[in-house]
């Protein structure tokens, strides 16, 4: 029986560039004909690396097409410019792709990325599942959930699960709004286990995409492990630039960390001088986010995200 990546068919949406570029392709993938309809997207933000359309790939080369029911639709490069320059946003007009939406047609590239995303790709989906993630500096454990949305956001077994925040302007708080049921998935990035994460993420896709009756149900693949709840989260930023220096690094992300727990320092850069230090700030840290490398940090960049377990 062949696979789901071998019977995909692929269609090109250019959009418009800037001078000197043209236009660039926007990819979006989609096998079957039947309903329910769910669309998988990754790379909203280009500095999320490829790690979300490494997952999708693995789900579709290992998921038969007789598995499928409904009809599947990704994108796996949802901001192709921001990508490019490893960029959170494309750096033609450094619009933040998920707070355009639904977009318009006659604005910046962002926004005209938008509005084809929401006019070729949302279009009659009942599911929509968003893939984020660490990507180039980072690593992230957690799933975001919203109401209607909440055994997709579980099946992937996220280390944490946190309430999202109702906001219309994103792919998902858009999807919603029109009667989708959604998740928002913040896992991996760039780490010695990036390979296990990816597939991770993929087998979440299989389970998900199970419940949502556009699979078969995935019997038999199990999450490793229930999604612990926890609170509004945290960033802790230095309140300079400097070296970074982490004391937690990739094989804690995703645990529980006493109170006072050392995270890492902030360094002089020329003297190396310890100037901050980064410590848990709950009697129980969840860590959802952490740079697990040495890296050079400007004033009130995103280090670390926590948040405390409301069920501990």
């Amino acid at each position: 029986m062949p696979t789901l990546l071998e019977q995909i068919t692929w269609a090109y949406t250019p959009i418009p560039a800037g001078a000197g570029v043209g236009y660039v392709n926007l990819g979006i993938g989609q096998i079957g004909t039947e309903s329910p309809v769910a669309l998988v997207t990754a790379g909203i933000h280009g500095d999320e690396g490829p790690w979300g359309a490494w997952a999708i790939r693995k789900l579709l080369a290992h998921t038969s097409t007789d598995e499928l029911r409904g009809t599947l639709r990704v994108v796996p490069v949802a901001n192709p410019l921001a990508m490019q320059a490893d960029s959170r946003n494309a750096p033609l007009d450094m619009l933040d792709l998920n707070r355009s939406f639904p977009g318009n047609a006659d604005g910046s590239h962002t926004e005209r990325l938008a509005s084809v995303l929401t006019e070729k790709a949302l279009h009659d989906v009942s599911v929509v599942i968003d893939l984020h993630g660490g990507g180039s500096w980072c690593v992230n454990s957690f799933a975001f959930q919203m109401p209607g949305g909440e055994a997709l956001s579980r099946a992937f077994g996220a280390p944490f699960i946190v309430a999202a925040p109702d906001r219309t302007v994103t792919l998902t708080g858009y999807a919603r709004s029109q009667g989708a049921q959604v998740a928002a998935i913040e896992m991996g990035g760039r780490s010695e286990e990036e390979a296990q994460w990816a597939e991770r993420i993929a087998l979440g896709l299989r389970r998900a995409l199970g419940i949502a009756g556009v699979l078969t149900p995935a019997d038999g693949i199990e999450p490793l492990g229930d999604s612990i709840p926890v609170g509004s989260t945290h960033v802790l930023r230095p309140s300079r630039g400097g070296v970074f220096l982490p004391e937690v690094r990739t094989a804690d992300i995703g645990t529980i960390v006493a109170g006072g727990t050392v995270l890492g320092y902030l360094l002089d850069p020329v003297t190396q001088e310890i100037v901050e230090t980064f410590t848990a700030p709950y009697q129980q840290t969840a860590l959802l986010l952490l740079r697990p490398t040495v890296a050079r940090l400007e004033g009130g960049a995103m280090t670390y995200v926590v948040a405390e377990p409301t069920n501990q």
